[in-house]
This record gives structure tokens, C-alpha cells and sequence, in this order.
């Protein structure tokens, strides 16, 4: 393995992601295409996720040791692609724009504020 590989597998750090929250899931980690939704159900691990992803032939499935798609080493570790990797959804993607700037504009509000009060 290139030494600067090892570098960026180990600074790389999967995005904040919360029970629940709903993922895309793709089964190809090297070539992500057709995803199915998701819904992160565990936290097993620093880097992974499980995702209990709905398949309609079968119901429900876990899929456990799931990595962010963003994940340098999913190119290098065939074990860790055999668990598929995962993306925010549109939705989720969407309220965690809507969640930052809901607090820029509050965290700008309480300086308008204390400026205001202060003079």
C-alpha cells in the first residue's frame, strides 16, 4: 500500500450522521449507482455505520460495517467494500444545509444582539 494512501485513510473522517437518519445505500462501494434507501440503525464502529435498507423482494435487511462512500480506503480494502458504502439521501442532505444555516442566522442573531444591548 503507497504511504500517502495510509495518510489520507487514516485524517479521513465520515461525515456526522445520527440514528435515523435516512441514507442512501449502494451495494458496488467502487462504483456507486442504484442506490436503496436506508436508515442508519447502529453505530458499530468510529468509521461505520449500520444501515437497514428496505428491499422489496425481501423486507428488511442490516447491513452491518457500512462505510461513507467519500472513504479513501474502500478503494484499497476488498473486505470493507463487501459491506457497500452509504451517502446522506436528498432529504437528509437537505435538512443538514436547512440545520447550518438555521444556526448561522441564530449565532448572527445573538451578536446583532449583544451589540445592541451593549451600547
Amino acid at each position: 500500500m503507497d504511504p500517502e494512501q495510509d495518510i489520507k485513510m487514516a485524517d479521513f473522517k465520515p461525515p456526522e450522521v445520527k440514528l435515523g437518519d435516512s441514507v442512501y445505500w449502494y451495494h458496488d462501494a467502487t462504483n456507486p449507482a442504484d442506490p436503496a434507501l436506508g436508515w442508519v440503525c447502529r453505530r458499530p464502529g468510529i468509521n461505520t455505520v449500520s444501515v437497514l435498507v428496505f428491499a422489496p423482494e425481501v423486507g428488511f435487511v442490516e447491513k452491518p460495517s457500512v462505510r461513507h462512500r467519500g472513504d479513501p480506503g474502500l478503494q484499497e480494502n476488498a473486505a470493507w467494500r463487501q459491506w457497500g458504502c452509504w451517502d446522506f439521501s436528498a432529504q437528509s442532505a437537505q435538512l443538514r444545509r436547512l440545520d447550518t444555516v438555521a444556526t448561522s442566522l441564530i449565532t448572527n442573531s445573538e451578536r446583532q444582539a449583544k451589540k445592541t444591548n451593549g451600547k
